[in-house]
């Protein structure tokens, strides 16, 4: 058995795990990352980035529809799986390979295999060539999650994973999506947009769960236009094979209904990975769905074991996962006023259009009792907006009626994944409406859109309609 001696292990080197480690060594620490599989974790490998690869080439194809009105005309694109499978695999070995070029630049030495935690100060690596010891002064966890199954719909070849659905060897005619969250409504998009015929089952009374209502009708109304079948309030009860694809029998809307399809995807959510790590050997305990608590400083209640990512309370995003990492090597380094703050934690959804949120919604003010106004701006009056042919959409700001400071802010439409940071920055820093609506934006472009909703809060959009007067 060979033997390590080093200040951090990290277990697992997803975004939340290598990001860790990478602050951890610029802050002076000598680190190892333990990780069984490619660097990068599944966002990189199987999430957020082969998705959003696949998600662009279907935008794209979806733009070849608007040519004509731009007066170019345009034949039918026909689709290669295999290239565009390659060519998405080729974006995800550029950036994992590049994660491991950061690793080395900081010499943080990756350990391949599965670690367990065997006391506060020792892990022990079942590797492919033997055993590893690695003995250190502190463990940070960020084991990641999986997609979680549902009884009766257990993964195999007719029921997909969101991994299966990243590396399909053939497209399917006839697609069964379980689940209308984002990543069902996400890749149940993509495939509508290439060909096939998509039906999406969803418990709830509304697409993507959670998000605004006027958010969720502009994303709802272009599925269905482009041939989405949604069901509501339904449920998938059980599956069997027919011919070369599967039956599925659901109940719609309190009705027994049978679809056929080529297979099932299945988006229910994902859960922690956090069995068989040995936690327990350290006394860290984990609720009933398997999450971990931590503190502000992302430390569990067993003196130097810390949890970030996906296993803790809270969203699982990358981006949740990556500053709490950053937060966890500060804390182990002793780094004055550290502390993972989830006041703000922006969301994105790569539907069509998309969607991205941050801060308060109504519903979080109406429970919390905040007495708020609300500020509007479609796309649809937007010039840069009009040019790309993206009108659907509107940006909508929540705005302290007692303050005027900058509650929430929720975006449906093109490229706001890309401008929600500006709103998630005016409620970091404290910032008013009328701070945002006194910056000059650049026109013509989509941002804009942002700082008329601002303007709106007081009925003051120079582009919009102006409030009728009381008589």
């Amino acid at each position: 058995m060979s033997k390590i001696q080093t200040d951090i292990v990290v277990l697992g080197a997803g975004p939340a795990g290598y990001i860790c480690a990478i602050r951890a060594a610029d802050l002076g620490k000598k680190v190892v990352v333990v990780e069984f599989d490619n660097l990068g974790g599944t966002c990189l490998n199987w999430g957020c980035i082969p998705s959003k690869a696949l998600i662009s080439a279907a935008h794209f194809v979806e733009s070849t529809k608007h040519a004509a009105d731009m007066g170019f005309t345009v034949e039918t694109p026909k689709l290669d799986l295999s290239k565009l499978i390659a060519w998405k695999d080729g974006i995800v070995k550029k950036l994992t390979g590049g994660v491991g070029m950061l690793l080395k630049n900081r010499n943080i030495e990756w350990v391949k295999g599965r670690g367990t935690i065997v006391d506060p100060n020792t892990i022990l690596v079942v590797t492919a060539d033997g055993q590893v010891e690695i003995k250190c002064n502190d463990i940070v966890v960020a084991t990641g999650s999986e997609p979680a199954p549902i009884p009766g719909f257990e993964f195999c070849d007719q029921v997909w994973s969101s991994t299966d659905a990243l590396e399909p060897t053939a497209l399917p005619k006839k697609l069964f999506v379980i689940g209308g969250g984002v990543i069902g409504m996400e890749l149940g998009m993509f495939y509508q947009q290439v060909g096939c015929e998509v039906t999406v089952v969803e418990f709830m009374d509304q697409i993507l769960p959670g998000i605004d209502p006027e958010l969720v009708k502009v994303v709802a109304r272009k599925a269905k236009k482009a041939g989405m079948q949604i069901h509501l309030n339904s449920a998938a009860k059980s599956w069997k094979k027919k011919g070369s694809g599967v039956e599925v029998l659901a109940e719609i809307n309190g009705k027994e209904q049978a679809f056929e399809a080529d297979v099932i995807l299945l988006t229910v959510g994902r859960r922690p990975v956090t069995g068989d790590l040995g936690l327990d050997k350290v006394g860290v305990k984990t609720d009933k769905r398997g999450f971990i608590e931590v503190d502000a400083q992302c430390m569990t209640k067993t003196p130097h074991v810390y949890a970030i990512g996906d296993i803790t309370h809270g969203p699982m995003l990358a981006h949740k996962g990556s500053a709490q990492g950053l937060v966890a090597a500060g804390a182990i380094a002793r780094t004055p006023g550290v502390a993972y703050d989830p006041k703000v934690v922006p969301g994105v959804i790569f539907t069509d259009p998309e969607i991205a949120t941050t801060g308060l919604s109504e519903a979080d003010c109406k429970e919390k009792g905040i007495e708020y106004k609300v500020g509007r701006f479609n796309f649809g009056a937007n010039g840069r907006a009009m040019s790309m042919h993206a009108t659907d959409g509107l940006v909508k700001v929540i705005a302290d009626a007692n303050d005027d400071t900058v509650l929430g802010v929720h975006m449906v439409g093109p490229n706001v994944t890309d401008m929600i940071t500006e709103g998630s920055l005016a409620i970091e820093g404290g910032l008013t409406v009328e701070d945002i609506a006194m910056t000059i934006h650049p026109h013509p472009t989509l941002s804009e859109v942002f700082m008329e909703a601002c303007e709106d809060v007081h009925g003051m959009s120079p582009h919009g309609m102006a409030p009728k007067k009381k008589k």
